[in-house]
This record gives structure tokens, sequence and C-alpha cells, in this order.
């Protein structure tokens, strides 16, 4: 059966600083009142963004199918702010590019 979630180990910072870009990333990219595709993806990384604020440390999981625009996220408000506001850059990115796949 095919793996449908990841599992990161992080810390609550980290994963904070996911959110921080996901919710970032949702407002550029599917703004709302767009598509009825756009807007699912939208409301599923939403969710992952609600997910990763509650995350207290250790294992985080979420939905593998959001991989691809959790990376983008990262690379975007990466791309977009200074170094210095990126605190966790490369928790964030070891994590997202070396992920543990959960059943």
């Amino acid at each position: 059966m095919r793996q449908k979630t990841v599992t990161f180990t992080c810390d609550a910072a980290a994963a904070q600083q996911l959110a921080m870009m996901v919710r970032a990333y949702v407002d550029a990219a599917y703004p709302r009142g767009g598509s009825e595709c756009a807007q699912a993806a939208r409301e599923a990384l939403e969710d992952a963004a609600a997910r990763c604020e509650r995350h207290p440390g250790g294992r985080l999981t979420l939905r593998k199918r959001l991989l691809p625009q959790l990376r983008a996220a990262f690379r975007w408000f990466a791309g977009e702010q200074r170094p210095s506001r990126v605190a966790s850059a490369a928790v964030l990115e070891s994590i997202l590019n070396h992920h543990n796949q959960s059943a």
C-alpha cells in the first residue's frame, strides 16, 4: 500500500516557522475566490499550517501529497525574506528534503 503521510522530526519552533511560511505562501499562491481546485489546495495547506502551529515538538505527520507544496512554500518564503527572518531555514530545508515516510 502506498504511503499517505510523511513524518518529520522537528521542534516546536521549526514547526511554527513552517506554519508561518505556509500561510504566507497560501495567501500569495491560492488567493480567496479562486477556482474550486485552488480553494481545495488552499484549505489543505491551511489545515497543514494549523497542525504545524499546534505541534509541541517531536514527530510531526502531514499528508504526503502536500510535500511538493510545502517545499514550494519554503523556497518561496526563503526567497522573499532575508535569511535572518528564516531562523530555522537549515532545519526546515533538511526536514523537507529528507523526510521519513509513515503509513
